[in-house]
């Protein structure tokens, strides 16, 4: 079943206020671990980074699936804010690297709810999930513009501690916001003899590459943007300020044009939309490793390529899935991203640490994977031509047997 615009504004509206809460909470991780934890080792940077991510990887698909089954998805998101919500609280406590890696990795397994269930709900019984999607975007890039922003101009004047008990206030408000005007939405529960499992849903023609793709894609990114604010502040010269500003222009423009990039992907496809973002994302990452001052490298940061990958592969998961396995769906794309989040650093920062000695030669990892993604995602484009045909003739391309 599908919900009423009402409630589906309110969506976007939770996770707007989500997503600015968690902008100004991560652009400044790494930063903050080395100059207010006092770590040192590119390593240690990386495993904070890290772990969480590999916890998320695995709790999407829990949340997932767990939603699929009982047909519930309000009772997730709630979860899930109210997680990040004690997660940015207590991370305004810690005194030392130990506590603020046990609060991660504890609060990652609680706060991976909000999003996979989120997309599930607004991607269920319609036609134009790239649309729907791409607004979903919008309210989120809208979040991390203002929360880019205050944690950009701010952190040197009150200091991130105080940031973070902003993040958790903001995170409060979007609890109430969705206990209050998000209408449940009951999805018809998989009857326990036909349960769905992710490997079936993975058997969906397409939907293994497509993982590939937005992992190898993640993984690249991931490699740099990490540590992005030690490379413009320490290696680069530039201030606090710039980290905060590429990350509110790129947001920006992403809230400018996602609404439409997902009427793109509806038009022309998802996967088309996937080959141009990765392409794009090559090309970045040379830029950003020939980058030769601060300046420059935080005008290629603030490129808008991610609302194209990210609207491109949640609408091809959507279209490869029925809308009782949605949750499981997003929750593998989510999942493909989040190892990408937890295995880019790892790569990253065993270079940075081993090899290259700083940050800013990592981008030409980014490059490789991206090409990869690229690689995979042209595989992909004869399955999303056909797809889109389907969809034209107002054929379902979830019907055909698996």
């Amino acid at each position: 079943m599908s919900v009423g615009q009402r409630s589906v504004r309110a969506v976007y509206l939770t996770y707007a206020l989500q997503s600015m809460g968690q902008a100004i909470s991560w652009q400044f991780v790494t930063y903050f671990v080395k100059h207010e934890l006092d770590v040192t080792s590119f390593l240690l940077i990386t495993l904070v980074w890290a772990a969480p991510a590999f916890v998320t990887m695995v709790a999407v698909n829990v949340w997932g699936s767990a939603s699929d089954n009982l047909g519930r998805r309000r009772p997730f998101m709630i979860i899930g804010f109210i997680g990040y919500a004690v997660t940015f609280a207590l991370y305004s406590l810690v005194t030392n690297v130990e506590q603020y890696f046990a609060v991660a990795l504890v609060g990652a397994a609680f706060s991976a709810a909000a999003l996979p269930v989120g997309q599930a709900y607004l991607t269920t019984g319609i036609s134009n999930k790239g649309e729907r999607l791409g607004y979903f975007l919008v309210a989120q890039s809208t979040g991390w513009l203002f929360g880019a922003l205050v944690s950009g101009l701010l952190y040197d004047v009150i200091g991130m501690y105080a940031l973070y008990r902003i993040s958790a206030l903001l995170c409060v408000l979007a609890t109430g916001v969705c206990v209050l005007s998000v209408q449940d939405m009951r999805v018809k529960p998989v009857e326990k003899t036909a349960r769905i499992g992710l490997r079936r849903v993975l058997r969906q023609p397409g939907m293994i590459r497509l993982v590939l793709a937005a992992a190898c894609s993640a993984i690249g990114i991931n490699s740099i943007s990490y540590i992005m604010a030690i490379m413009i502040v320490d290696e680069l010269g530039g201030l606090t300020a710039y980290v905060g500003l590429a990350n509110a222009i790129a947001t920006a423009i992403a809230a400018l044009i996602t609404g439409y990039i997902g009427k793109l992907v509806d038009r022309k496809g998802p996967v088309r939309v996937m080959v141009l973002a990765y392409l794009s994302y090559a090309l970045f990452a040379v830029g950003f490793a020939l980058a030769q001052g601060p300046l420059i490298a935080t005008v290629l940061y603030a490129l808008p390529i991610y609302p194209l990958a990210s609207t491109a592969a949640y609408a091809l998961g959507a279209v490869l899935s029925r809308d009782e396995e949605r949750g499981r769906a997003m929750g593998l794309v989510n999942g493909a991203q989040n190892a990408g989040a937890a295995l880019g650093p790892v790569i990253g920062g065993l270079s940075a640490e081993f090899v290259f000695g700083r940050a800013q030669p990592i981008s030409w990892i980014n490059m490789v994977f991206n090409l990869l993604a690229l690689i995979l995602a042209l595989s992909l484009l004869r399955l999303g031509a056909e797809l889109h045909s389907q969809k034209d003739e107002g054929l379902s391309a979830i019907t055909r047997p698996v």
